[in-house]
């Protein structure tokens, strides 16, 4: 009886090895730690250290915790047959980690900015992510571990390097389809050279057109004409009669999606990871045991809108099935979603009364 269990039990523990999870593979640290903050000290937390590290996660496209990422399934695979992406990861931990009170916030960066320090610390823009601004020091005086994990693709390389946080998302290769842009320009600048979302997969079948305001009917106007820089840039020359803040809609055969969705796993894996992983690769974990045992998302606007869709699609789960955040902090989201988890997504079209309103914002359920 004893070696039948034994047996059954080594069987369960292969199935177990065997099951397909998503994971980050690999945590990497850029550089050494950096005491933030000058040194100074935070109550019985002391001082705090800046971590500024690259994420890689690869997940299994048949998992049906990944399966609803939108492209994924075509997405190109690792030697392994998972996807990968590569996500830029900022912490701040008190130097000595268990003088912290235990908690983790995580939160999802707005088009790669830090907001928490401005609404919690009354401090400077992405002062306290950067480890040079901590404000009135709240945050950091209850002892708090923060971290900021970067979720969009649409976030030009480079600009992610100090000033914001980016998601290095896998591309679709041979896949096109119909992308729209809208550019509300606030100047009379003509001619005027725009960047595209995605690059065009031809120049044929390219319309551009203009209106002053939302309610009016498109316009072709003489004097109006755009021009093809390169794949990913238009010039655009403008007619008379609009002022600065008319809309120009310019709609193309776009290739290449980016796998945009892949930020929700992107924000559950890091999350789960720097919760439960108990080894030398996890900066809040030492000598086997981890610093904090519970933890939040937040979000603010356009981010606050991402925490929502995180949750509604079923992220908070990480790849064995247990909760990754106790608590999330979508702030002033309105009844809104985010443009994310679609193919040629653009997740950081806002709408208002003038502009972006054809990009899907107002998304059932309108509540969480």
């Amino acid at each position: 009886m004893r070696i039948r269990i034994a047996s059954l039990a080594v069987a369960g523990l292969c199935m177990l090895a065997a099951t397909p999870r998503a994971e980050v593979i690999r945590f990497e640290q850029v550089g050494a730690p950096v005491i933030a903050f000058e040194g100074r000290a935070f109550g019985a937390a002391g001082r705090y250290e800046r971590i500024a590290a690259r994420a890689t996660i690869a997940l299994d496209p048949a998992d049906p915790r990944n399966a609803v990422i939108a492209d994924i399934a075509l997405a190109p695979r690792n030697a392994q047959g998972r996807v990968e992406a590569v996500t830029e990861v900022v912490l701040l931990r008190p130097v000595e980690p268990f003088r912290g009170n235990g908690t983790l916030i995580v939160e999802a960066p707005n088009r790669g900015r830090e907001l928490a320090g401005q609404l919690y610390n009354d401090g400077a823009a992405n002062g306290l992510m950067s480890g040079r601004n901590p404000g009135n020091g709240f945050l950091l005086r209850q002892g708090l571990t923060l971290a900021w994990v970067g979720w969009q693709a649409d976030i030009p390389p480079g600009e992610g390097r100090g000033a914001g946080l980016r998601l290095e998302a896998p591309v679709v290769p041979n896949v096109t389809g119909v992308s729209r842009e809208e550019f509300l320009f606030d100047t009379t600048t003509s001619p005027v050279t725009v960047p595209l979302t995605y690059p065009a997969a031809s120049e044929q079948g390219a319309t551009l057109t203009v209106r002053g305001r939302f309610e009016d009917d498109r316009q072709s106007p003489p004097g109006m004409s755009f021009r093809f820089v390169d794949p990913s840039r238009i010039e655009i020359t403008r007619p008379a009669g609009f002022d600065a803040g008319a809309l120009y809609e310019f709609i193309y055969t776009a290739r290449d999606p980016t796998v945009q969705g892949m930020a929700f796993a992107a924000m559950r894996d890091v999350g789960a990871f720097l919760m439960r992983e108990r080894g030398a690769t996890n900066p809040l974990a030492v000598e086997g045991r981890v610093a904090v045992d519970r933890a939040m998302l937040h979000g603010v606007s356009q981010s606050g809108r991402f925490v929502r869709d995180f949750l509604y699609l079923g992220f908070n789960e990480d790849e064995r099935g247990r909760r990754v955040y106790d608590a999330m902090l979508p702030h002033i989201p309105g009844t809104r979603r985010t443009f994310t988890n679609a193919r040629f997504a653009q997740p950081g079209r806002n709408p208002t009364p003038h502009g972006d309103r054809l990009y899907p914002a107002d998304q059932f359920p309108f509540t969480y």
